[in-house]
């Protein structure tokens, strides 16, 4: 063992080993667990203790990490001190918690004075992302927290404690069917449905109920997360339970999901997954979940996906209970913000995204054909609207007249990414900023504040698909937790390392109360903080980013087209209400109704035959 521990005395968990690293500053407790699992696809139980038995390790001792959720396969061998994985459902509800130190030796040995007047650290919780299929933010040293742990200490003297949380993916958490609402209700089950995201409130639950004794503020609690995990953050608030006070959502909310799942739809997702697997359809509710159950977690996440499970989306239906404060509300496009802003219980949210989201949708749409797209996008948004916005993408808009492929390849990409990423990151920062800010709209009495920022620094990995790409969705994880900065080059007085250091020092300010940068609001031109290559992180008005991105070398901020990509909507619910538009999101994600490979069906980059 080439590691010193520490031994802490929580008192109420009882004794816990960590790790001591960073200069002994901080202590790291890996794969502590939250909750245990009974069966596949049923609500998992919250822990009050630390059980006898829970995985592989000795009872106590979390000085080395647990097992993952399954999920898509990981490659380790490229990140830096990070093992290969190993993947239980049933022992993967676990989190992860950077402590301080220094905190940890007042708690467990200080006077009662001394406890007294302890002040309490604030509480920084991340959400890992991965579509809802993959990822392990909890357990992987690409997302160590440590050093942001570390670096609240000697960077601005303000220790934060910072949490990492696993949760079920894929089929283990999302599956839903009458066959499962049949089960839960003869179960007396009030969790039904969405079960990865009941995991995640429970994890958040855990921190409240026992933060304190790490010397934590559980009234202070900021979580951040990325993609899906800033999907969950979107999806937690709209459920009303007041589990944090501040959130911070990097690429994603309700509007990213490509469609809202109907019953009839979760219920052919099932039908076909037991069909797939070989279970009869024809035999008993217990037969069929059974067959379900029984196959190997790694046979069931393939299937899934293969099927086209339902990947970046969810299901929000009565049927389910997740969503049981807003009474049949469906959050859709057109309503989210509206039903967000309505949640006073968070004083502080930053909203933000990547310059280039749709990189990632880059093997996909390689297949995609001018001619389809165009005349599937007019289809949509109407001759007149389409053509504006295909124009302002500097796409074709005429299906008849040739376009360069690999011309029209590059601006889908920008195009797509805006449609179901950037957009609605303008939709929401915009919708909150009028809420919080506008008196006739909020009252006098709201305190709330919105920040935005947009993240353009490039990959700066030789040998990735996204080597060299600037702002490609979720490339500042590269830059967030400080977990690569030996790799980063040097040149330029260390430039990309210092924009990560500045990126967790704005991220920790903002979990201590603090405003990061200044607020997103009318009154001061609409501040927008920007990461970018020359500047590193600044702050522009909206005006100043409009004329100074014009002639930036990466490209012009897509105002213009996520304006009109708005228009294009309000249009749409102008003539067929919110399900005109709900319909529109459809036939939009739906990319294979414009490709002509006939061999390749798009499933987030993954080739079926």
């Amino acid at each position: 063992m080439s590691y010193e521990t520490y031994t802490f005395p929580h008192p109420v968990l009882g004794p816990l080993t960590g790790r001591l690293v960073e200069n002994d500053s901080v202590v790291h407790f890996r794969s502590i667990p939250y909750a245990t699992i009974p069966a596949r696809f049923r609500p998992s139980e919250p822990l009050s203790a630390i059980p006898e038995i829970f995985d592989h390790r000795p009872h106590r001792q979390f000085t080395e990490y647990g097992f993952a959720c399954p999920g898509r396969a990981h490659d380790p061998s490229d990140l830096p001190g990070e093992l290969p994985r190993q993947y239980d459902e049933f022992k993967c509800l676990t989190l992860t918690i950077s402590a301080i130190k220094s905190q940890l030796d007042i708690v467990s040995s200080g006077s009662l004075e001394q406890l007294n007047h302890l002040q309490k650290l604030p509480v920084l919780i991340y959400l890992h992302g991965g579509a809802f299929t993959e990822g392990a933010g909890h357990i992987s040293s690409m997302h160590e927290t440590i050093r942001l742990a570390s670096f609240s200490i000697t960077d601005s003297s303000t220790p934060t404690i910072l949490i990492s949380i696993g949760y079920r993916l894929g089929a283990f958490a999302g599956l839903a069917s009458q066959d499962l609402l049949d089960e839960a209700i003869e179960n007396g089950d009030e969790e039904i449905f969405n079960q990865g995201l009941f995991d995640q409130r429970k994890a958040l639950l855990w921190v409240k109920k026992f933060i304190g004794g790490f010397g934590g503020d559980e009234d202070r609690v900021t979580v951040f997360g990325e993609s899906a995990g800033s999907m969950s953050i979107a999806l937690h608030l709209l459920a009303d339970e007041p589990l944090f006070s501040r959130c911070a959502m990097q690429s994603g909310n309700v509007a990213t999901f490509g469609r809202t799942l109907k019953w009839d739809e979760v219920n052919g997702i099932y039908e076909k997954l037991l069909k797939s697997i070989g279970g009869d359809a024809g035999g008993t509710k217990e037969q069929r979940l059974e067959v379900l159950r029984n196959i190997p977690q790694e046979r069931l996440w393939e299937e899934f996906i293969g099927i086209g499970g339902a990947v970046m989306e969810t299901y929000y239906g009565s049927e389910g209970t997740f969503f049981k404060k807003l009474e049949g509300v469906v959050p859709v496009y057109s309503n989210h913000v509206e039903l967000t802003a309505k949640r006073e219980w968070v004083d502080g949210v930053i909203v933000g995204d990547d310059f280039w989201e749709g990189y990632i949708f880059r093997n996909g749409l390689t297949h995609a054909k001018h001619k389809k797209f165009v005349k599937m996008f007019k289809t949509v948004f109407g001759q007149e609207m389409g053509t504006k916005i295909l124009d302002s993408y500097d796409i074709e808009p005429d299906e008849g007249v040739w376009m360069d492929q690999m011309k029209f390849f590059v601006r889908v990409m920008y195009l797509i990414g805006d449609l179901f990423f950037q957009q609605p990151t303008v939709q929401m920062v915009d919708g909150l900023s009028k809420a919080y800010y506008n008196p006739q709209a909020s009252g006098d009495g709201r305190k709330q504040k919105v920040f935005r920022y947009q993240f353009n620094l490039p990959n700066p990995w030789p040998g990735s698909p996204f080597s060299y790409v600037s702002g490609h969705h979720f490339v500042e994880m590269f830059y967030q937790f400080m977990t690569f900065r030996e790799r980063y080059p040097t040149h330029r007085n260390k430039f990309y390392q210092r924009q990560s250091e500045e990126m967790a020092r704005l991220w920790i300010a903002f979990a201590n109360g603090k405003n990061p940068w200044e607020e997103y609001k009318e009154q001061t031109g609409y501040k927008i903080q920007i990461c970018d290559d020359v500047n590193g992180w600044h702050s522009r008005t909206r005006d100043e980013d409009v004329e100074r991105s014009r002639d930036e070398q990466w490209g012009e901020r897509r105002y213009k087209q996520w304006e009109l990509i708005t228009e294009g909507f309000e249009n749409l619910e102008k003539e067929g209400g919110k399900e005109k538009v709900e319909w529109a999101r459809r036939k939009l994600w739906d990319m294979n109704g414009y490709m002509d490979d006939e061999d390749f069906v798009f499933s987030f980059g993954k080739k079926e035959d």
